[in-house]
């Protein structure tokens, strides 16, 4: 049986951190290969497990680098859990810790967010670089009280310009750790980004490939939702 190259997929999820690039920096090589797939007419989606941003942002951030993207084609962590929890409870209301990326996400989304634990039904927890010691313990509060606990991810690094940085699993864990509950998680490793992206390219799984530089997020995830899988 012929070995499957890489122009035999349809459609390719590329990873942004590390792969596209790292903080500012575009990673060499990285536009001229988006041009060459798109040249030979495949269709290219972007992912990344930061919610820092929203798809807007990584529109205006990718067209920095030269690389012409839409929202549509891009897939954050922060849209997938708008998306996952509109799904299945549009009427939540959301303690988010996070960035404004993830609360533009979530708020498009037709979600409602609030700042109080005796308020909220659900907690998002993205990467939030501003952290507060105060808004950490809301969202303890929060999930102590039943709230439903999310995570957008659980990466325990992100790659930086100045070398891996805590993810948003490292936020994750302190409030495991606190409240003795796990969360649900919606990134890589987890399918569900892959399976919402999947679902918006109207492709069959055996026409895509996911293009990442971990084996224990973009490998995984693509494992798990079915999908041929390139480092």
């Amino acid at each position: 049986m012929r070995r499957r190259g890489m122009l035999d997929f349809d459609v390719f999820f590329i990873d942004l951190d590390g792969v596209v690039f790292i903080g500012e920096t575009p990673v060499a090589g990285a536009r001229e290969a988006v041009d060459g797939l798109r040249r030979a007419g495949r269709r290219v989606f972007f992912l990344t497990n930061n919610s820092t941003l929203s798809r807007r942002g990584y529109v205006r951030k990718l067209a920095r680098m030269g690389i012409r993207a839409e929202p549509g084609q891009i897939l954050t962590s922060g849209y997938a859990s708008a998306v996952f929890r509109r799904e299945r409870a549009p009427d939540a209301r959301i303690l988010v810790v996070g960035e404004r990326g993830l609360v533009e996400e979530l708020e498009h989304a037709g979600l409602k967010t609030v700042d109080r634990a005796e308020e909220a039904t659900h907690v998002v927890v993205g990467l939030d670089r501003r952290l507060t010691y105060g808004r950490l313990a809301e969202a303890a509060f929060a999930i102590r009280s039943g709230a439903e606990f999310i995570a957008t991810n659980s990466d325990s690094t992100y790659p930086t310009e100045r070398g891996l940085a805590p993810g948003a699993g490292a936020i994750v864990a302190a409030l495991s750790t606190s409240t003795g509950r796990s969360p649900v998680v919606v990134g890589k490793p987890s399918p569900v980004m892959l399976e919402l992206g999947l679902r918006l390219a109207g492709v069959r799984r055996s026409r895509a490939v996911i293009i990442g530089d971990r084996l224990d997020t973009d490998v995984a995830a693509g494992r798990a939702a079915g999908i041929k899988t390139g480092l």
